[in-house]
């Protein structure tokens, strides 16, 4: 199958002067925004104040649901649960993906302790950057890219075999996608630690043993706080307090999921696949002009909620600069890209990127659905 042909090669990007002119200009421009604004491509006050933001946010949730006020209101206890869902996405988009990508600081100690963050809302940092570098790496790219794994639930890509399920999968989508969250502080993470032995096109990963006893404490102390503490000390019933565990992650699971793909999966995307020889003809900035749009790039607010997952381009061809700088950065981006003949993919609301993402799953709901190669970046040469 083309999956394991895919992913058991080594996949490199090809490129020509032109195309490196184009990377070599992007990143002069950009290095040279820091020089002369005199700031640090990481993290800046906004950034330092949006941590304590969210941390503050999230003893002040997790306070409130355990003071028992609000045992006596199934309604208000279970939406305190959900805020505090919310809060642990804020944690996941503002700080810890910073981190992950030793972005927030050029202090590498200082990322790999912001990091712990997301084993602190129930997943695993270790994973997170092995999972989601190979993703960063071969974006949109089947067999390699492991967001577009779904082992058949999906099809997000005309390279996945189809099924018949599929044929309704722009109906059915979105009621799994609210199960993300909590299939990954369930499932995802022993899947990956005790079943898989690949994660992208790396085969026959053994995970250090500390990293086993790490994750498995984590599990503990997150189990612990959102299920075990609240079923010994709330007086609230049993059955409110599981909805409540519940909805921590379904109405957060679904915003999650929803942000995060309708920057890949979307119609006006293209799934690139390597030649015979493991080559993609592009370089990889280009590669991401073709796989990646921004959405509610000009949205203050949206954007300062969601960490800047929604300007998503820029975040891809320089991962390692924190989240704050790219409102600016990617006015020289799109600037630069217009200049080169490249074509910069955005969408000014959410509205607009979610249709476009519905539009692509009910394309790849046919058997016979194909993703063609176009536009500028694509015919770039």
């Amino acid at each position: 199958m083309l999956k394991q042909t895919t992913s058991s090669k080594r996949v490199r990007f090809r490129s020509n002067p032109r195309k490196d002119e184009f990377m070599k200009v992007l990143r002069q421009r950009v290095m040279g925004y820091f020089e002369e604004k005199g700031i640090s491509q990481y993290a800046n006050g906004e950034m330092i104040f949006k941590t304590i933001f969210a941390a503050v946010m999230w003893i002040g949730t997790y306070a409130l649901i355990m003071s028992n006020v609000l045992s006596g209101n199934a309604l208000l206890l279970i939406g305190a649960f959900t805020l505090l869902g919310f809060v642990n996405i804020f944690i996941a988009f503002n700080i810890m993906h910073d981190a992950c990508h030793d972005a927030y600081s050029s202090n590498r100690k200082i990322n790999k302790i912001l990091g712990y963050s997301m084993n602190f809302i129930g997943g695993n940092q270790y994973l997170f950057r092995k999972m989601h570098g190979a993703h960063h790496g071969f974006v949109n790219i089947y067999g390699i890219d492991v967001t577009l794994e779904s082992h058949g639930m999906f099809r997000f890509t005309p390279e996945e075999p189809w099924l018949p399920k599929h044929r309704f999968q722009h109906f059915y989508t979105y009621g799994i996608y609210a199960l993300a969250m909590l299939h990954w502080v369930l499932v995802k993470d022993f899947k990956w630690f005790f079943g898989e032995s690949h994660i992208g096109n790396q085969k026959n990963i053994k995970h250090p043993v500390k990293e086993y006893v790490i994750m498995l404490a984590w599990k503990v102390v997150y189990y612990g706080l959102t299920l075990v503490l609240p079923l010994i000390f709330l007086d609230a019933p049993v059955w409110v307090i599981l909805i409540g565990f519940l909805m921590i992650h379904l109405l957060p699971g679904i915003t999650f999921a929803l942000i995060f793909q309708c920057t890949h999966v979307y119609e006006g995307t293209t799934y690139p696949l390597p030649d015979e020889n493991g080559n993609i003809e592009n370089n990889y900035a280009i590669h991401v002009l073709e796989t990646t749009a921004d959405f509610s790039r000009k949205s203050k607010i949206g954007s300062w909620l969601m960490g800047g997952i929604n300007i998503h381009v820029i975040h891809h061809i320089f991962p390692n600069i924190c989240h704050v700088h790219y409102p600016a950065i990617t006015q020289i981006l799109k600037d630069t890209a217009e200049e080169f003949g490249l074509e910069y993919q955005e969408n000014e609301t959410f509205w607009q990127a979610l249709v476009k993402h519905h539009r692509m799953l009910e394309h790849l709901s046919h058997p016979d659905a194909t993703v063609p190669r176009i536009g500028k970046s694509a015919m770039y040469a």
